[in-house]
């Protein structure tokens, strides 16, 4: 519950309960309302299915139209409160040290990037889960609920981006490996299972042509943001950033890589004791899901550096694992942990398209004026002033 008021509080301005963001009412909340909560899930959108936010969307077409706002806000706010306590007990086989687990659980709350537009949203549920699915399909439960969770995660969250292919190599190593006992890892190939169920899913409907999206491939700009922004992201944060790429930004950008190459350093020359293959698999699973999607749309939205800026800190944090127990082998830790925390503070409410509202409230009322029995009212949604505009289309009778 604290780590999804955390969410709702990084919220500025209008807030998140009295506030809609683009999709969540533009397309689940308005699909969920005219077609029924089952219809829509089964309903792709942009070609690919979106699993979490439908079922989300879902459960807020339930509630009065009053409580809509307030409803799909905190149902983004908790889910990604879960993925924190999810990858907190997940990172227990591979981070010992406690601050170290911390780290890269709670950043999941904190991510200094991409705030226009993935706070307390259902739509953009998926950038956080592709961190936690990384956690997932290297985590081994040790209980029959333990293992039933990590399958349903990997299942949804799958099912909600077909980003998640890129875990593919992960999966496939992990389910034909030698396992630690006689026989295969049976969870590895079951995680597999259900990866595989998800992207068969999304490829369906790619193949039933209802993907509208234009693939503009820019190796260029993929590899570029993810050099500037992806990386430096998580050690500098989008208020010190700006918006635009400046001589400020460079200059910032150059700081955060002396910063990663400082650690690199410090794990060579063994003066911490640090976990190699964890470092080395979460920096190439986040390069991965940054350049892919910019590679492949030509757009660097903020959105994509989500999750490969948590796999960048799970990286750091990886290689800074303590030398020993000695309080100077933690000296490197626990100065990330600063660094990480002035960053997470000085970025905790950044000013986003979003705190101009509309009022999710006042619209309605709006709307009741003009309701007529059998029409469908047309409710603007957050972000104001955007062609076409964002609305919200629900039936005049879940208005009375």
């Amino acid at each position: 519950m604290a780590g999804a008021a955390l969410q709702l509080l990084r919220q500025p301005g209008a807030g998140a309960l009295d506030t809609v963001w683009a999709e969540d009412g533009t397309v689940f909340l308005s699909d969920a309302l005219r077609q029924g909560p089952l219809t829509a899930f089964a309903t792709s959108y942009a070609g690919y299915y979106h699993a979490v936010p439908r079922l989300l969307g879902g459960i807020a077409a339930l509630v009065p139209a009053d409580a809509a706002a307030a409803v799909l806000a905190v149902e983004a706010a908790l889910a990604v409160a879960l993925l924190a306590v999810l990858v907190y007990v997940a990172s227990a086989a591979h981070l010992a040290a406690p601050l170290s687990r911390v780290l890269v659980s709670a950043a999941i709350l904190v991510v200094p990037v991409g705030q226009g537009e993935v706070l307390n949203s259902i739509a953009n549920f998926h950038w956080y889960g592709l961190y936690a699915l990384f956690w997932v399909l290297i985590w081994t439960p040790r209980t029959r609920s333990g293992r039933a969770v990590a399958v349903v995660v990997t299942l949804l969250v799958v099912a909600s981006d077909i980003l998640s292919v890129v875990f593919a190599p992960l999966v496939l190593w992990r389910a034909f490996r030698p396992a630690d006992g006689p026989g295969r890892d049976r969870h590895g190939i079951v995680l597999a299972g259900a990866l595989a169920l998800g992207v068969a899913v999304h490829l369906a409907g790619l193949l039933a042509g209802s993907s509208g999206r234009q693939l503009s491939p820019d190796p260029v700009r993929a590899l570029a943001g993810y050099l500037l922004r992806a990386v430096p992201a998580p050690l500098v944060g989008e208020r010190w950033l700006g918006g635009e790429i400046d001589a400020r930004w460079l200059v910032l950008a150059a700081v955060a890589w002396l910063a990663v190459g400082a650690v690199v350093w410090l794990a060579s020359a063994r003066l911490t004791g640090p976990a190699w293959p964890l470092a080395i698999a979460a920096a190439l699973h986040g390069a991965a899901l940054y350049v892919l999607p910019v590679f492949l749309s030509g757009t660097a939205a903020p959105r994509y550096a989500v999750a490969p800026a948590l796999l960048v800190v799970t990286a750091l944090v990886a290689l800074l694992q303590p030398a020993g127990a000695a309080r100077a082998g933690k000296v490197p830790l626990c100065a990330l942990a600063v660094v990480l925390a002035v960053v997470a503070a000085v970025n905790f409410r950044v000013d986003n398209p979003r705190a101009d509202g509309p009022s999710w409230r006042e619209e309605l009322t709006r709307a009741r004026t003009t309701c007529a029995p059998g029409a469908t009212a047309v409710v603007p949604v957050a972000p104001r002033n955007e062609a076409p505009p964002w609305l919200a289309r629900i039936p005049c009778g879940h208005l009375t």
